[in-house]
């Protein structure tokens, strides 16, 4: 038995230790809803598994003559695909890792250059400001 049915077999278990004791803990139509969804989704999962490809154990011949292909014109074989396929999933991965990190930098900058902007101008104000003190006290002398 598979871990997912396990796993099913376990709540439907615990479903029927729970049907014991509803009155207590849950209304009818609760534990009604409940059963439903498990089913629902029991179903939908098996549908599901029944469209994920499976592994031909027929093949050994064709295994057999894929490596006698790949030694004579380096025809790659499953193994081969495989290992590309994992190697591609690993950089698909570390692109979207890097496209994330790129798009925190983006906004980090984009904020930095806001700040910037605010404190430039706020400088420039105080600048003015200053001159015309300064300038304002020089007409005093």
């Amino acid at each position: 038995m598979s871990a997912y049915e396990e796993a099913v077999a376990t709540i439907k278990a615990d479903l029927i230790l729970l049907e014991g004791h509803r009155k207590e803990l849950t209304s009818n139509s609760e534990f009604n809803q409940i059963t439903t969804l498990l089913n629902t989704l029991v179903v939908r999962l098996y549908n599901f598994q029944q469209l994920l490809p499976r592994l031909d154990r027929r093949r050994g011949l064709i295994n057999f003559g894929g490596t006698v292909l790949k030694t004579l014109f380096g025809i790659a074989t499953v193994a081969d695909i495989h290992l590309l396929r994992e190697t591609l999933d690993g950089l698909k991965s570390t692109t979207s890792d890097i496209v994330h990190s790129l798009n925190s930098r983006l906004t980090y900058v984009k904020k930095l250059d806001t700040a910037t902007g605010i404190n430039a101008m706020a400088i420039a104000n105080l600048s003015s400001i200053v001159k015309d003190i300064v300038i304002q006290s020089r007409n005093k002398f």
